[in-house]
């Protein structure tokens, strides 16, 4: 499919948006290298760079938007205590869905970067051979440095 290329950056990541859902599903990600180029032993994946998020998506009934981990901790702070973090085991990401105390808003759904997503990514990459970009330095929880 593709003839040739310096280096090929994928944007994957806001998949769903605006509409509420994950952010970058893992077998989505997949999917789009190997359409790219479905040979891995040609060695052109190596020029692929994944685009990893740093930064979540939060959806109200009113719509959506980016949040980064100033805002997703902050958002944390204020939930209420039976809000719980849920694995997505199709998408390989992490959410909640919660209410805000009263008057601060309805239900919210996050979807947001974890540890465990990050890394799935990362090995995904390796597997294939592909490079990584971050989106956006500074966007996202500083531990998710420990993972590069």
């Amino acid at each position: 499919m593709l003839l040739s290329f310096a280096i090929f950056f994928i944007a994957l990541f806001s998949l769903s948006f605006p509409f509420s859902g994950p952010n970058a599903p893992l077998r989505w990600v997949r999917r789009c290298v190997e359409t790219l180029d479905p040979d891995p032993k040609r060695g052109r994946r190596r020029k692929i760079l994944l685009g990893l998020n740093f930064y979540g998506l939060r959806f109200t009934a009113d719509g959506g938007g980016h949040l980064t981990g100033r805002d997703f901790l902050e958002l944390l702070g204020r939930l209420q205590p039976s809000a719980r973090l849920r694995w997505d085991p199709e998408a390989r990401e992490h959410f909640l869905e919660a209410k805000l105390p009263h008057g601060e808003g309805g239900k919210q759904t996050v979807f947001y970067p974890s540890l465990k997503s990050v890394e799935e990514r990362l090995a995904l990459a390796r597997e294939l051979g592909a490079g990584i970009s971050i989106w956006e330095i500074g966007q996202g929880l500083d531990y998710f440095y420990d993972l590069l």
